[in-house]
C-alpha cells in the first residue's frame, strides 16, 4: 500500500517538527522552514486553511518552547504528541 501524496507531505512536516538537533541549534531558520513548508501545501492545495493555521500554530509553540529551554540553558526534546496537527484523509477540497 503506498501513501498519497498529503500523508508522505505531512509526515515529512511532522519528521521537521521533531528535529530536536535543528529545532535547538538553528530555532529561527528551524521555524521558517516550517512555516514555508506549511505555505507550500496550502498553496498546492494539499491541506485547507484550517489545517495550514494548525501546522503554523505547532510551528510558532515549537518555536516558543525552544526559546524558553535556550534561555534556561536546557535542550529537551520537543513533546510533539503535545501539539494539535491536521489528520490525513482531508484534503484543501473537502
Amino acid at each position: 500500500m503506498s501513501e498519497t501524496d498529503l500523508e508522505m507531505e505531512l509526515k515529512a512536516w511532522r519528521l521537521l517538527l521533531e528535529d530536536d538537533v535543528y529545532r535547538l541549534d538553528f530555532p529561527q531558520d528551524y521555524h521558517d522552514t516550517l512555516i514555508k513548508r506549511a505555505d507550500d501545501l496550502v498553496l498546492g492545495e494539499l491541506i485547507t486553511l484550517q489545517d495550514w493555521q494548525l501546522l503554523k500554530d505547532a510551528a510558532d509553540q515549537a518555536y516558543e518552547l525552544t526559546l524558553e529551554m535556550l534561555a534556561r540553558n536546557q535542550r529537551d526534546c520537543l513533546n510533539a504528541a503535545a501539539l494539535r496537527l491536521p489528520g490525513v484523509g482531508r484534503t484543501a477540497g473537502d
